[in-house]
């Protein structure tokens, strides 16, 4: 019986610009905790906690935005995606505003509205924190500094009803080299099902004669619906590999536990010269 042989991965002899997508908490000064909830007919309720990681008080309005989901990131949605998009006209949160103290959190709460019949299928709106511009010292050699600090942090909250079912694939699968010389992958998730995945990407490597390692992990990889890929990259740390086979595992997580949505094997051949 004749087996198929998989595709051979080549590290690529250009440079590629990894650029982040996200800022982190302590850049943002706030958290936001989960990433995301799903509520659904069984699961009506749920929250978040906000926190206050800085030494200022925090002012913060609740609300919901519409974001289209992109290759990289997020966009404001259309009005015309907005309308098939939405979940914000069958959800209520509380609260609606708080203050936080230095250190402190907030739990915010959002539900289905009592009464409402869920539409079919899957749709996505983003709680939005906002905090009002809040007075901040800056100390600057001998003298004094004052700035006013407006931040935001958003999460999707995903709303399902009916017999959907969610799947992806991996697509696009590539080995480039970053700034430094060193080796990442970037691939794509693509979203096939009816709704959205949630989980993460997992690459081994079993160099020949050696045991499996892992090379690479990205956490928090979701493949919505309304985009036709979601790139990801995924820094290596190596500057080369030896001949050997790379493995690429897009595992479910949260209400997808233990579910594998695709997985992909390579060969690894040396760079080529030129």
């Amino acid at each position: 019986m004749a087996i198929a042989k998989k595709p051979r991965l080549f590290a690529a002899l250009f440079m590629a610009i990894a650029s982040p997508l996200t800022l982190s908490a302590s850049q943002a000064d706030m958290g936001l905790a989960p990433l995301r909830q799903v509520l659904s007919e069984e699961h009506r309720e749920a929250a978040f906690t906000v926190s206050n990681p800085s030494d200022r008080i925090m002012d913060a309005t609740v609300s919901w935005t519409d974001l289209a989901a992109t290759e990289t990131g997020y966009a404001p949605a259309a009005p015309e995606l907005r309308a098939e998009l939405s979940a914000a006209p069958w959800l209520v949160v509380s609260p609606a505003h708080f203050r936080l103290k230095p250190g402190a959190r907030q739990l915010v709460t959002v539900r289905v509205k009592d009464g409402a019949a869920l539409p079919d299928g899957e749709r996505r709106s983003h709680l939005l924190i906002e905090t009002q511009a809040s007075r901040s010292a800056i100390r600057k050699a001998s003298a004094g500094l004052q700035v006013d600090v407006s931040l935001g942090l958003s999460a999707p909250v995903l709303l399902r009803h009916g017999g959907g079912k969610a799947k992806a694939k991996i697509a696009n699968v590539r080995l480039l080299r970053d700034d430094d010389g060193l080796l990442m992958l970037e691939t794509a998730i693509e979203p096939t099902g009816d709704w959205s995945s949630f989980g993460r990407l997992v690459v081994t490597y079993t160099p020949e004669g050696g045991e499996k390692e892992l090379l690479g992990l990205r956490e928090n990889v979701a493949g919505f619906t309304d985009a036709a890929l979601r790139k990801v990259t995924i820094p290596f740390g190596y500057v080369s590999l030896s001949a050997g086979e790379l493995v690429v595992r897009y595992e479910g997580a949260a209400e997808f536990s233990g579910v594998v949505f695709d997985e992909r094997a390579f060969d690894i051949a040396p760079p080529e010269d030129g």
